[in-house]
């Protein structure tokens, strides 16, 4: 199981200014075994990588991105403990880690992760072109899935607005109806951001092709769908919809051939886009 450092941050933002125990033990079991996901890659790309130092490498900044106001919608909050709970589930002697791992001098999110999007040397970057290229091709398929993610969220809310809420006849219902809104607006909030880390990614690594499909996803573009919740209106037909909504997953480009060529390069497969 990956664990995505974006929830992580996530979560340690929303903590309050005197967080408990179980808060802290919540997010030290999360630090734990994200410490060691990260660990096990950096072994790996140790072979395949040249030397760096510090300065080669810059970490992508993350872009916050919301609905805009008039569509919000407080999203559902994913608990740690459920996300700890898994890792735990999985990982039985998370507890027998020794203290260093534990306790690490650079805390797992703050790590930055020698992939090539990552380095800032031209000089370097010129050695790694078969990285580039096969990050690059990780990264398309990481911003597919989540525009396919992000456009199944909007018209899920969008119907839901629709349906469940608007015809609610007691408190019950409509209670009900409105925490289904509010976990697909965090599953939409969930692929926005994952899209912008991809995003970020091609504008480092990618073509100028690749920026001509993949834009920037912006605030106004995570409306809900107006032709569901809204069809007949006025003014309908002079209503466009985001740029993400008239393009779909790409033709599969990753030939055979192209997949046994990088099988001695295949620690960049073990690092899931959603760790980063």
């Amino acid at each position: 199981m990956h664990l995505p450092r974006s929830k992580l941050r996530s979560q340690i933002g929303n903590l309050p200014k005197k967080p408990t125990d179980k808060q802290l033990l919540k997010v030290s079991l999360f630090r734990a075994r994200l410490g060691k996901q990260i660990k096990d890659f950096l072994d790996r790309a140790s072979s395949h990588l040249p030397t760096m130092e510090e300065t080669d490498l810059k970490m992508l900044e993350d872009e916050s991105i919301d609905t805009p106001p008039e569509e919000s919608v407080e999203p559902e909050d994913v608990e740690l403990e459920d996300v700890v709970g898994e890792v735990l589930d999985e990982d039985d002697d998370l507890y027998e880690e020794d203290d260093e791992a534990s306790s690490p001098s650079v805390l797992p999110e703050a790590i930055v992760i020698p992939l090539p999007s990552n380095v800032a040397s031209p000089k370097l970057k010129s050695s790694i072109e078969f990285l580039i290229s096969t990050e690059r091709e990780l990264r398309k398929g990481q911003a597919n899935d989540a525009l396919e993610g992000l456009r199944i969220g909007l018209a899920n809310k969008s119907l839901l607005l629709q349906t469940d809420v608007n015809q609610s006849k007691s408190t019950k219902q409509s209670t009900r109806a409105w925490a289904s809104v509010r976990n697909a607006q965090s599953q939409i909030l969930v692929h926005a951001r994952s899209y912008q880390r991809a995003w970020k990614a091609l504008k480092s690594i990618g073509k100028t092709e690749d920026l001509a499909i993949y834009q920037k996803l912006e605030m106004e573009d995570l409306v809900i769908v107006k032709d569901i919740t809204m069809a007949k209106r006025y003014g309908q037909g002079s209503d466009t919809l985001a740029w993400f909504w008239r393009i779909g997953p790409s033709e599969d480009k990753l030939t055979g051939e192209w997949m046994e060529e990088c099988e001695p390069n295949s620690f960049l497969y073990s690092f899931s886009p959603t760790l980063y």
